[in-house]
């Protein structure tokens, strides 16, 4: 069984998507049937302390692979809500006809992963997402280390396998056969987990040289109203956003916690390193990552998008359908459009930032180039 419900007012376009982004009228006994029946209704949210699954009816002619940002647009198309309780998400899940293959693609957010995902979507037998917020739920609820919630292993597997079902609704006369989703960045920390629900899935990393990188994210979060030196609440923003709240005792080394301001420079250039050693410390467990650089995709895209869909099973074919993918700003819309211009970091703040990092044992070159599948031996 569900619950349905009347939407009466939604969402900040901008909020976190939570079970309480709705203002919702009373709820209605309904058979979950309606789910399966219907490809309409489409997977938003996870509430970890209820045990239930949110969905969100969408008009019939909203197809959510052109969005920048799922989340932005079941938010805004919502007609009704509808909740599910964990424990019948698999057997749903199992009445809807799944993916053949699934894609599942990772970064360290600004370095193309939002382009990547609208060229797959120019491949006639995918269709992929981009950051679906029910993922970034199963990360110990929102990153806010008061709140956090241990789910036990299997049943993180678990809800990834049913959620990932969900997910997969195409529009009804699409010819699409794969999945392709791509994750908000601080998913990578949970890819050993995506492994183990989805062993054949195609890896894919994304990453960026660090000082780009870093200028990049700054214009973001100065662009979402981030001081340039953070204090108070705020002083870890930068760290937290990059790692998913990792332990700020990483930063120890790196930069006085004790003071009452930490740049955003410093508090992000490590967060970088700290997500090139866990990515390599997956690779190293086993998750058969294809890793792509931002600048090579820029520079040699016919080459990149070859290695993408050579790694993916996809037909080269494809590959000058994708290329129209490059000839749009991907994010077009939203508050981080390549037209929406922010300040960049000065010339010190980059400085102080090398200076950082090349402090951090085995990650501390900005340049660096990361080994994948095909480049390093994959453990056994």
């Amino acid at each position: 069984m569900a619950t349905v419900f009347d939407i009466i007012h939604r969402p900040d376009r901008l909020a976190w998507a939570s079970p309480n982004d709705f203002g919702l009228g009373p709820g209605r006994p309904v058979d979950d049937a309606i789910v399966a029946e219907n490809r309409n209704w489409s997977l938003y949210t996870l509430d970890l302390d209820s045990r239930l699954a949110w969905f969100v009816e969408l008009p019939p002619d909203l197809d959510l692979s052109q969005s920048a940002f799922v989340y932005f647009d079941q938010a805004d198309r919502a007609i009704r809500a509808l909740s599910v309780a964990f424990d019948d998400l698999g057997a749903l899940a199992a009445r809807i006809p799944g993916p053949e293959r699934v894609i599942f693609v990772f970064s360290i957010g600004r370095c193309g992963s939002t382009l990547v995902s609208h060229a797959l979507n120019k491949v006639p037998a995918v269709w992929g997402l981009s950051e679906p917020m029910v993922y970034p739920r199963l990360i110990q609820d929102n990153f806010d280390s008061a709140q956090r919630r241990n789910l036990p292993r299997e049943q993180v597997v678990e809800l990834i396998r049913s959620c990932t079902a969900l997910l997969f609704r195409p529009p009804e006369k699409a010819d699409a056969t794969v999945f392709a989703v791509k994750f908000h960045s601080q998913s990578l920390f949970q890819a050993d987990l995506y492994h183990a629900a989805f062993p054949d899935a195609a890896f894919v990393f994304l990453y960026r040289e660090a000082l780009s990188w870093l200028d990049s994210l700054y214009r973001m979060m100065r662009k979402y109203g981030f001081d340039a030196a953070q204090s108070g609440d705020r002083k870890l923003s930068a760290w937290s956003v990059v790692t998913a709240a990792a332990d700020p005792a990483e930063l120890r080394p790196y930069a006085d916690l004790q003071a009452d301001h930490l740049p955003i420079e410093v508090g992000a250039t490590i967060g970088w390193a700290y997500c090139m050693a866990a990515y390599s410390r997956l690779l190293a467990a086993g998750v058969p990552f294809l890793a792509l650089r931002y600048s090579e995709l820029n520079s040699s895209r016919v080459a990149s998008l070859a290695r993408l869909f050579g790694h993916c099973r996809l037909p080269l074919s494809a590959t000058e359908a994708a290329l129209r993918a490059f000839d749009v700003d991907s994010q077009a819309g939203t508050l981080i459009a390549r037209d929406d211009k922010a300040e960049g970091l000065t010339l010190a703040q980059l400085s102080n930032a090398r200076l950082t990092l090349s402090g951090y044992p085995g990650f501390g070159d900005p340049d660096l180039i990361l080994p994948d599948i095909y480049s390093a031996p994959v453990a056994g």
